[in-house]
């Protein structure tokens, strides 16, 4: 049984008498609110513990991702105890003026497989002459499209003994699915000349270290040699320093073929040297701050049943911790992503969403019809607000974009779409073009699941697939346009849109300096404060401005929590 102890311990409120953006911090890291995440009895975490690290400075000294790695080493970190992943405030500048949010962090660690076997969680500690809040603040802040692993290697050296599955034979691993939030289930391993793959039980016990896997189940990583460990718990001593590497995660990077496009157009509008970046131009959170591998009920479930609406009402407008980052970022532009996270945020706050049509509460092509509706720039989506407390008053209207989900790469393939009964009659109606899609190696035909629609994707050559659907398929294509999509493209004309309109703007660069888009309207001291001040400062000068009295911003936080909720 782990000995393992909440860092920080958990509190319901801590009274900083800080800006809200500091508050937050100190808030978010130590809340204990939900006793699901965080029960009294730690022999009931669902969740966890999982394998931690700590940077040995406060500042850390990383090594510099050139060229934007798919995986690298970041920094030399130490091994700490494992723990229960704390939760996450908001990634990238406090005040960027693009910010995304999904429903809640996930939890790579319970995935079974390589990458879940080496995943780390930061268990920031104030050791050596360290802070922990500073390392939590100055981590959040810079955080982009990547996460942090040990080297798997490290980690098989670091093996408890006991219970290790040893392969008996040569064989590959075959199956490891994980449908539920137990911390036992099951693998099935296919050993060299058997028929039949062998089911092995993999016993596991709440709020102890878990079964990790060391090999994938689908290729490459999944074949093993007699003798090998397959699975076991991993035993990582704390105080050991070692390598920490950091992966680019696909949730995040989904993005960047979006900013990339809104670059290009700086540049040609003669902004020499625009790069628009996660992390810095746009700030990503969730609407849930704790970590589950799913958000559903068999992952967020106990014996007291299925607690997702204890979660929600908790995190989302209890502690209301992604309205607070809302209030004081002020962006101009929201992309809520997937269909469920667009539903968390209207069921809280949709009293102050305003669109002239508004969208249906039940969408007949899911994400991809809420992002048609709020596309459009003749029927623009906005969140809403105004206020006056104590004789100040407050304003907040951000342009409001629900896209489809950031995890699935094939959500972004440009793709046209329609229901099941569209697509037999466009196959009935379009043969020979229809007949082109099926042989053609550029793209696929993807027919509808439960529900939902089907999507013709065009997987390569978008271009050539045009062309071919011009020259030869003229009628079929004006039939095939009113469900076309392509998000990267279109997300990016959300932001040219907005740069035209005056609500997006551009600092070029003098002399060396770069240019940066312009900051959201408002103060910000999360960078240099009484607790902390990174290296980088703020090179928006936000630390300037006038901060509006602490207290002020979550008195407008209560009040949109109070007004957004639909009678």
């Amino acid at each position: 049984m782990s000995n393992s102890t909440y860092n920080p311990p958990r509190a319901k409120e801590v009274d900083t008498k800080d800006p809200l953006e500091i508050d937050l911090v100190f808030n978010i890291r130590s809340c204990g609110t939900c006793d699901f995440f965080w029960p009294k009895d730690k022999r009931k975490q669902p969740y966890g513990p999982y394998t931690a690290f700590d940077f040995q400075k406060s500042i850390p000294d990383e090594n510099d991702p050139k060229d934007n790695p798919e995986d690298y080493l970041w920094l030399k970190g130490v091994t700490r105890e494992d723990a229960f992943p704390n939760g996450e405030v908001m990634d990238g500048c406090r005040k960027a003026p693009i910010m995304t949010i999904g429903i809640n962090p996930n939890m790579t660690a319970f995935a079974p497989g390589q990458q879940g076997a080496s995943w780390a969680y930061p268990n920031f500690t104030s050791d050596e002459d360290t802070d922990a809040w500073t390392k939590y603040a100055y981590y959040y802040r810079y955080r982009s499209v990547y996460q942090e692993h040990l080297n798997l290697d490290f980690v098989k050296e670091n093996l408890s003994s006991e219970g290790q599955i040893i392969a008996e034979r040569d064989g590959k691993l075959v199956s490891a699915e994980r449908t539920s939030s137990s911390p036992s289930y099951d693998i099935e391993v296919l050993y060299d000349g058997d028929a039949k793959a062998t089911k092995i039980h993999l016993s596991g016990e709440l709020g102890s270290p878990q079964y990790v896997l060391l090999y994938d189940h689908f290729e490459p990583n999944n074949v093993f040699k007699k003798g090998d460990v397959i699975a076991a718990k991993p035993n990582i001593p704390a105080g050991v320093e070692t390598d920490v590497y950091q992966e680019q995660i696909g949730y995040y990077e989904q993005l960047v073929p979006t900013l990339n496009m809104f670059s290009d157009f700086l540049k040609e509008k003669g902004m020499t040297g625009a790069d628009i970046q996660i992390g810095e131009d746009v700030g990503q959170l969730d609407m849930v701050a704790c970590a589950s591998p799913h958000w559903n009920k068999a992952f967020l479930s106990d014996e007291k049943g299925d607690r997702e609406p204890d979660i929600i009402n908790n995190c989302v407008s209890k502690n209301a911790w992604a309205i607070k980052q809302l209030v004081q970022t002020k962006p101009a532009v929201l992309y809520l992503v997937g269909e469920s996270s667009w539903n968390m945020f209207r069921d809280a706050f949709g009293g102050l969403i305003h669109q002239k049509e508004p969208m249906p509460e039940y969408p007949e092509d899911g994400a991809f019809t809420l992002f048609k509706s709020t596309i459009d720039d003749n029927n623009p989506c906005y969140f809403k607000f105004s206020t006056e407390i104590d004789g100040r008053s407050y304003e907040l209207t951000t342009r409001l974009i629900a896209t489809p989900h950031f995890s699935y790469n094939t959500n972004f393939l440009p793709q046209f779409r329609m229901s099941p009964d569209d697509l037999k009659a466009f196959k009935a109606n379009y043969a020979a073009c229809y007949a082109y899609f099926e042989k053609s190696e550029d793209v696929d035909i993807v027919p509808a699941k439960d529900y939902g629609f089907s999507a013709i994707q065009i997987v390569k050559n978008t271009d050539e697939v045009f062309q071919a659907l011009e020259k030869n398929y003229s009628e079929a294509l004006k039939a095939l346009t009113p469900g076309y999509y392509n998000p990267h493209r279109q997300m990016a004309e959300v932001l040219e849109g907005l740069y035209n309109a005056g609500k997006l703007s551009y600092v070029k660069g003098s002399g060396e300096e770069k240019g940066y888009l312009t900051r959201s309207e408002g103060s910000c001291s999360f960078c240099v404060n009484d607790h902390w001040e990174f290296p980088l400062g703020c090179p928006y000068k936000k630390t300037e401005e006038p901060a509006p009295p602490v207290g002020f911003l979550k008195k407008v936080a209560a009040q949109i929590v109070k007004a957004g909720k639909k009678e």
